[in-house]
């Protein structure tokens, strides 16, 4: 639940930031008169401001919800380990750590820059023939069709 917490103030800091930018932007761009503080109050003294403060308070207490997953993917972690460590590379990704779990993966620093902190994948062995990836949603896709795609290559050239 603390983590949920914590995912759901990152994002409600980042879309304030980036409202902020854009109403800050707009009067530049427009040469007014107006500070950003009167903006402000432009905006809240009508509907759509609110409108759009509740809309940002909304996404960012549910987008925890939807944007973290876990998906499955036929393997195993013992015998295609190699071909899960280089797919996870090939998308930016290094080896973090081990665990009895499963293996930990972070980001690069691009990556954890405009994932906000959140680039931790992980990999573990969710039944004997299945793996299981678990992170941020377009991570955890993008990771998960490169992986599929190695193991399928490498059970080809095993069985010739």
């Amino acid at each position: 639940m603390k983590r949920y917490v914590l995912r759901s103030v990152k994002y409600l800091v980042m879309m304030c930031a980036l409202c902020g930018a854009l109403i800050w932007f707009k009067i530049e761009q427009e040469q007014t008169p107006i500070s950003f503080g009167e903006m402000l109050g432009i905006y809240f003294s009508t509907w759509n401001g609110w409108a759009m403060a509740a809309t940002i308070l909304v996404l960012a207490a549910t987008y925890p919800l939807f944007g973290f997953v876990r998906r499955r993917v036929t393997g195993s972690l013992v015998e295609e380990r190699q071909q899960v460590v280089a797919a996870l590379e090939m998308e930016g990704y290094t080896l973090a750590g081990e665990s009895a779990e499963g293996l930990l993966f972070r980001g690069n620093v691009v990556k954890r820059l405009t994932s906000l902190f959140e680039d931790e994948i992980v990999v573990r062995q969710a039944n004997d023939d299945e793996l299981e990836i678990v992170g941020l949603r377009r991570a955890v896709v993008r990771v998960a069709i490169r992986m599929e795609g190695y193991i399928i290559n490498n059970r080809r050239v095993k069985n010739g």
